[in-house]
């Protein structure tokens, strides 16, 4: 008997091991899951906090900016069974990398699909849909009037076609204003202005910093011009309306959709979460300006926005 205990033990390691492959994707659904982060930034950390308080999932962080290497190595090893990015630079590091994880998704990143065209990424995307932006315009400001954007067609051509089509939808006329430098922006639209009603900021390389935002909203002002932006800046800045991303409900909401992908269901790429910001003293400043423009138009909340 003592001659077949050899054997014997063989044949457990080798029933164990094929249990244990049977359990795989089981077992994976209880391991651990990478949260890679580009940097310490605000919006990234607010996020970070949203994903944290919706999963049970037990998790590892890695800041990128401070240990990349370490979130390299992780993504090499196989020893996670899914990995969020939270910014441009994880998202690209985790779709670009070999990897050996059964789920990846990315979030907090602007136009996720044209940062990595070679991949088909699951997640939610920071651009706020031009779409909606332009048909709660309508609601709140009325039809009939002129919509502007400037805007650097080499990165953002796509969207003006989008906004194109959402204006005739919406009642509204385009005034497309492309520039391809910072120089060429008010040469661009100081013509424009008497034939503008409303000027809508996209996030845009050519048209980004505070202070250019800042200048340009004065302009707008005085002539009556309603400005819309895509952050909380334009609305301290003096915009009439500002779609804010909720940067912890995205968070959250990838936490949710990161259960979809594990359970199965079908990569979805979402847009943010947002809040519409009204600021009343401003519409009222436009009011006093020009009472043709805008004394009939309905302001205010709509119930749902």
């Amino acid at each position: 008997m003592q001659g077949n205990r050899p054997s014997f033990k063989v044949f457990l390691i080798l029933f164990s091991a094929f249990i244990i492959f049977l359990a795989g994707p089981a077992a994976a659904e209880t391991g651990l899951t990478g949260v890679f982060v580009s940097s310490k930034i605000r919006p990234y950390l607010e996020a970070l906090e949203g994903f944290k308080t919706e999963t049970s999932r037990e998790l590892l962080v890695i800041y990128l900016d401070e240990n990349r290497e370490l979130a390299r190595h992780y993504l090499k090893t196989g020893s996670l069974d899914a990995v969020v990015a939270i910014g441009p630079e994880a998202a690209k590091l985790i779709y670009s990398d070999p990897a050996k994880i059964p789920v990846r998704m990315a979030i907090m990143t602007l136009d996720i699909k044209k940062l990595i065209p070679q991949a088909d990424p699951c997640g939610i995307d920071l651009r706020v849909p031009v779409f909606f932006q332009i048909s709660k315009t309508a609601e709140r400001l009325g039809r009939g009037k002129s919509l502007a954007i400037l805007y650097n067609p080499v990165e953002n051509a796509d969207v003006i076609s989008e906004a194109e089509r959402a204006c005739r939808q919406a009642g509204l006329r385009l005034i497309p204003l492309p520039v391809s430098g910072s120089d060429e922006i008010m040469k661009r639209l100081k013509p424009e202005m008497d034939n503008i009603d409303i000027l809508l900021f996209i996030p845009d390389s050519t048209v980004i910093s505070e202070k250019i935002v800042t200048h340009l909203t004065k302009q707008a002002l005085l002539k009556a011009v309603a400005v819309i932006g895509y952050n909380h800046f334009f609305y301290e800045t003096g915009a009439l309306i500002a779609f804010t991303i909720d940067y912890r409900m995205v968070g959250t909401r990838a936490a949710q959709l990161l259960e979809d992908f594990i359970a199965g269901k079908k990569c979805r790429l979402l847009p943010p979460p947002v809040k519409i910001e009204w600021n009343e003293k401003v519409f009222e400043l436009l009011k006093a300006k020009n009472p043709a423009r805008w004394s009939k138009s309905p302001g205010g909340l709509i119930h749902g926005s």
